[in-house]
C-alpha cells in the first residue's frame, strides 16, 4: 500500500474495488485485525487498535467486528443455527433462540437444523451473515459477498446489508460485482496499492491519533 487513509462511518455501506491482486483482501485482513499494517494506524470507534496483542485483537474481533466470506466457511458437521451461534460458543448462556431469531428474519425460519450440504448457495450465504451478526458487530466486513451468487439472490443479500447499515453498522464489501456498487453509498477503488475515494467527503477522523498524526494505513 501506498499511504493509504480509510474511514467508513456508522451506517455506510462502502464497496472497495479493484483488479485481482491489488490488495484488496490484504485491505480487508488489516480492517479485521487480522493483518497488522506496516504503518500507521488503526482506529475502531475511535479507539487506536494498532499495537493490540493477540488476546486483545481476538476480543476486539469478537465484540465489533463480524466476516462474511466469499466460501462462506461453515462447518459442515453443524446445523445452520449451530452454525450461526459458533461465535458466542465461550460466552455465557446459549445463543441458539437468538441465532434461530437472525435465521428466521433473513427467511430460513424453516431451515434451522440443516447442514450446510442441505443448504443452496444463497442460503449459505445468508447462514454466514447471520453467524457475522450475532454479536452485533460494529463493522460488517464481507469479501465478494455476491461472488458466487445469481442476481436475484445477490440482490435479497445486498438488501439484507441494507437492513443492517440502517442499524448504524458500517459495512465494507470487497467486490467485482457492478451491482454491489449499485447498493454502496461510496465506491472506493483500489489499484497497484493505491487507494481513491477512501475517505468521506467530511474527511477522516482524527479521535484518537497520536498527536500530529492524520492517518496513515488504516
Amino acid at each position: 500500500f501506498s499511504s493509504v487513509d480509510f474511514a467508513v462511518r456508522p451506517g455506510e455501506f462502502v464497496a472497495v474495488v479493484g483488479p485481482s491482486g491489488s490488495g484488496k483482501s490484504t485491505l480487508l485482513n488489516v480492517l479485521g485485525l487480522l493483518d497488522d499494517p506496516t504503518a500507521g494506524h488503526r482506529l475502531l470507534d475511535g479507539v487506536d487498535v494498532t499495537n493490540l496483542s493477540v488476546a486483545e485483537r481476538t476480543r476486539a474481533r469478537q465484540e465489533s467486528i463480524g466476516f462474511v466470506f466469499q466460501d462462506f466457511h461453515l462447518l459442515p458437521t453443524l446445523t445452520a443455527v449451530e452454525n450461526v451461534a459458533m461465535p458466542t460458543a465461550f460466552d455465557a448462556g446459549d445463543a441458539s433462540g437468538r441465532a434461530a431469531d437472525l435465521l428466521a428474519r433473513f427467511g430460513l425460519g424453516d431451515r434451522l437444523d440443516h447442514e450446510p450440504s442441505e443448504l443452496s448457495g444463497g442460503q449459505k450465504q445468508r447462514v454466514a451473515i447471520a453467524r457475522a451478526l450475532i454479536n452485533e458487530p460494529a463493522v460488517l466486513l464481507a469479501d465478494e459477498p455476491t461472488g458466487n451468487l445469481d442476481t436475484e439472490t445477490g440482490e435479497s443479500i445486498l438488501a439484507e446489508f441494507e437492513r443492517v447499515k440502517a442499524q448504524g453498522v458500517a459495512v465494507i464489501a470487497v467486490t467485482h460485482d457492478p451491482l454491489v456498487e449499485e447498493y454502496a453509498d461510496r465506491v472506493v477503488d483500489l489499484t497497484d496499492g493505491v487507494l481513491t475515494g477512501g475517505l468521506p467527503t467530511d474527511g477522516l477522523p482524527t479521535d484518537g491519533l497520536p498527536e500530529g498524526e492524520t492517518g496513515g494505513d488504516r
